[in-house]
C-alpha cells in the first residue's frame, strides 16, 4: 500500500484563491510567518530606538533653550543634543541607500531592511 499525504485547504489572502497544499507546507508556512514577524519587531525596535535618540536630543536643545539659554550656562547641552537629535537620521539615511558591495555598478536589488543591517551586522 502506498503512503497517503495528507493535504489542507490553504487561503492566500492577497489573491482571493484557495488550494490544496502539502501539511507539510503549510506547516513551514507557520514556521515562515513566524520568521517574518521577527523581523518586523526587529525593524519595529530598531526606528523606534532611532527616534527615541532624536526626540530626546530635541527636547535636551528645547530645554536648554527656555531655561539656560539666556544665562548662557550650561552650553555642554548644545553638542550633545545636536549630536543626540542629528544622528539617528543620518545613520537611517546612509544605511537606506547604501549599497550592499556585492555588485559593482550598483545595488543588485533593493537594500535589505535597516533591522536586517543593524541587528544582524
Amino acid at each position: 500500500m502506498l503512503p497517503t499525504t495528507t493535504t489542507t485547504q490553504v487561503h492566500n489572502p492577497t489573491s482571493g484563491t484557495t488550494s490544496k497544499a502539502p501539511a507539510a507546507a503549510v506547516g513551514d508556512l507557520g514556521r515562515r510567518r513566524k520568521a517574518e514577524a521577527v523581523v518586523v519587531a526587529e525593524a519595529a525596535a530598531v526606528d523606534v530606538c532611532l527616534a527615541a535618540a532624536a526626540v530626546s536630543g530635541a527636547a535636551l536643545l528645547a530645554w536648554w533653550a527656555v531655561a539656560f539659554h539666556p544665562a548662557y550656562a550650561h552650553l555642554w547641552m548644545v553638542p550633545v543634543g545636536l549630536v543626540l537629535a542629528c544622528t539617528p537620521p543620518v545613520v537611517c539615511l546612509a544605511l537606506r541607500f547604501s549599497g550592499d558591495g556585492s555588485a559593482k555598478g550598483g545595488s543588485a536589488g533593493p537594500p535589505p531592511p535597516l533591522a536586517a543591517v543593524v541587528v544582524e551586522k
